[in-house]
């Protein structure tokens, strides 16, 4: 395993408003210090302007894409000296409710047959119905270039197989949303996983609960925001990616944001090239 195949990915919804309430140099600091050589961002509500876009990019110390939105705008920054941007796919963003960043890359220091695709999205917080219409859109642009792809941000509804929450400690909004009853008397209510369900029908793995089967770390289950009581930020990579996972990990950000930053690397010399095909 050599340095120049691992790849560090991060991921942060900042929370909208952070320029305006003086969060941003507290969470750019948080992320510098994680040193992700790729980066998903959403809520990224002052960055559709060039002249803080650029600034915020030079806070990071990476280059910076942010994509048209109808909500609250998803951005990826990366590091021009580990990856390579050779466009930019933001082409149904504005079909959904936050949108989605969808830049593809060579990998530099690498000789993978196809560019690696990194999105950043925020799903429809509302309904999980309607999130999962958008987690196929957006996985099925994952798959669009050869197949080496991976996906993230706040994906806002309830993975597969984490614990269940007390849902009657979560806000009514939340329960009406991520949740369903068990039957249509008065019994519990239980965590509603199409969205888990339909990415894990596409063949996406989840990182955080790939990491934690592996280690029999239930802690990497958490929840990564302040209110909702689940894991609504997550990432997921294609087949080819999936045997590249090395660690994933969570970083409290504190008043910077109401979710955690979450973090994992990829050793991508454990690419599996055999589920890659040409995108040409």
């Amino acid at each position: 395993m050599t340095t120049s195949r691992l790849l560090t990915v991060a991921s942060q919804n900042l929370q909208h408003r952070a320029a305006d309430e003086g969060r941003w140099p507290d969470l750019a600091a948080i992320i510098r210090g994680v040193g992700p050589q790729l980066l998903l961002l959403q809520e990224c509500d002052w960055l559709t302007d060039a002249k803080p876009a650029a600034q915020a990019a030079r806070d990071l110390d990476l280059e910076l894409v942010v994509a048209p939105s109808s909500g609250l705008p998803t951005a990826v920054a990366w590091d021009p000296r580990r990856l390579h941007l050779i466009g930019c796919d933001t082409y149904y963003t504005l079909r959904l409710h936050h949108g989605y960043c969808a830049p593809r890359f060579d990998v530099l220091g690498t000789a993978l047959p196809v560019p690696l695709v990194a999105i950043s999205t925020h799903l429809i917080p509302t309904s999980a119905n309607q999130a999962a219409d958008e987690a196929s859109l957006v996985g099925s642009r994952a798959y669009r270039y050869g197949g080496l792809g991976l996906l993230g941000g706040d994906i806002n509804h309830c993975p597969v197989d984490d614990p269940e929450p007390d849902w009657d400690t979560i806000q009514p909004y939340n329960r009406m949303a991520r949740c369903q009853r068990r039957s249509h008397d008065r019994a519990p209510w239980q965590a509603n996983t199409i969205v888990g369900q339909t990415l894990r029908d596409g063949s996406f793995t989840d990182v955080a609960a790939d990491v934690a089967a592996r280690r029999a770390d239930p802690s990497l289950l958490m929840p990564t925001a302040r209110h909702g009581g689940i894991r609504c930020d997550q990432a997921h990579v294609t087949p080819a990616l999936a045997p590249t996972i090395e660690d994933y990990w969570q970083v409290d950000t504190g008043d910077a944001s109401d979710h955690h930053l979450i973090a994992f690397t990829l050793d991508l010399s454990r690419t599996d090239l055999t589920q890659l095909r040409d995108h040409t």
